[in-house]
């Protein structure tokens, strides 16, 4: 159950949204019956509130830069907009201003019920045991996302025996399956996302391409307009199926930032902005993290991965850190022969050069994501005293007088 405002001036519309609140789910509803500036203006409508949703004829620019200051500060509050003929710069702003999700006014009930579940998940899921959400994105083109998502998956499966399911979000190639298997993949996300009204576990698993007992991928269209019949609702169903049935759920976002793409990163527990040291790396990820910032997304949530690293590129280390202020957290080394030899054989690189750098590297960022908790092992003297399984008694000592 979740605490829901809703801010309206006109009382037949806010009426209306209580109204298809009551009937998708019981939540707890306050209504506020006055506009949406001057609802921002104060703290008490937002207080302790899991979802705001406004309604209004229209929102100006101090509107949203209100409404991004309010949402800074209430981190844990997700926003919807719902606004007649919302114009596509509405939507850049909204999202910069960390919003959720705009509907149109009248809003379709069906999308309505699918957006108030994506936004109030967060409040009623935040009890339950679900596997972690990873997502790996894209700073620019040729970064080596798509296979360190991949590789990273197949580490954590084999090495840390954790059911991975790795799903392909990038809308150019979708060709993180083949990076793991020869396998031809029964069904891609676009085939999922058109059957997504009748989509179970069942039908899940017969889509995903079984790479090993432990592993799982869910491969991408391969095809941009294919990929345009993605949304963020069929993702939102996907992600609801798959996380209580795996340990880790990973994305390969790749570069776009969309609706959808969106509702993955708000759904992940860690982000991964991958790049490389070179200058054009550098301006691009500082837009994504500028992006992702306006997103809402913290910092604790995102974690750098620097790619082939080269100590003697004119970029260095230092200088991208104090640039986008925070340390890298995975520096993974240029280790192209493996690399290569992975890629073009369609095959795992721990399984095809395990001691090699980068197959290390990838090794050591599973165990910081699943530390292995070594056995204490027992001192000599208890040993040698036979007290290796029963507590040591204490001795204390009394002062005479």
């Amino acid at each position: 159950m979740a605490k829901i405002a809703v801010v309206s001036a006109d009382e037949t519309h806010r009426q209306l949204i209580v109204g298809m609140i009551a009937q998708a789910a019981k939540h707890i509803v306050q209504q506020v019956q006055t506009t949406p500036a001057q609802a921002l203006s104060q703290s008490g409508p937002t207080q302790g509130v899991d979802l705001l949703i406004l309604e209004s004829r229209c929102f100006s620019a101090d509107d949203l830069n209100q409404l991004r200051r309010r949402l800074a500060d209430q981190h844990n509050m997700l926003c919807m907009l719902m606004t007649e003929n919302p114009s596509a710069d509405l939507l850049m702003r909204a999202m910069r201003a960390g919003v959720q999700c705009v509907l149109p006014w009248p809003p379709d009930a069906q999308e309505f019920r699918d957006e108030l579940q994506r936004c109030t998940s967060h409040a009623i899921g935040s009890s339950r045991d679900e596997g972690q959400v990873l997502s790996f994105v894209s700073c620019k083109g040729g970064s080596g996302t798509t296979f360190i998502a991949a590789n990273l998956g197949h580490v954590l499966a084999t090495k840390h025996d954790k059911r991975v399911l790795l799903v392909d979000l990038n809308q150019q190639y979708g060709d993180a399956a083949f990076l793991v298997s020869e396998q031809v993949p029964p069904a891609t996300l676009t085939d999922v996302c058109r059957q997504i009204e009748r989509l179970d576990l069942s039908l899940l698993e017969a889509c995903v391409t079984h790479v090993s007992p432990n592993f799982d991928v869910l491969p991408g269209a391969g095809d941009p307009v294919k990929a345009g019949e993605i949304k963020a609702a069929h993702l939102a169903r996907i992600l609801a199926l798959a996380r209580p049935q795996y340990d880790v759920v990973i994305f390969d976002v790749g570069q776009d930032i969309n609706p959808a793409s969106i509702q993955v990163l708000d759904h992940s527990d860690l982000i991964y902005p991958v790049l490389q040291l070179n200058l054009n790396h550098l301006r691009a990820g500082r837009r994504l993290l500028d992006i992702c910032q306006s997103l809402g997304y913290t910092a604790e949530r995102l974690r750098l991965i620097i790619n082939q690293f080269d100590k003697r590129a004119l970029v260095t280390l230092r200088m991208l850190e104090e640039n986008f202020g925070m340390p890298a957290s995975h520096v993974l080394p240029n280790d192209p022969v493996p690399v290569r030899d992975a890629i073009s054989q369609g095959v795992p690189v721990l399984q095809l050069a395990e001691s090699s750098q980068i197959a290390r590297a990838l090794a050591k960022v599973a165990s910081q994501l699943c530390p292995q908790v070594a056995p204490q092992s027992e001192g000599l003297l208890r040993k040698l005293w036979g007290q290796g399984n029963r507590a040591t008694p204490i001795l204390r000592l009394e002062r005479q007088t």
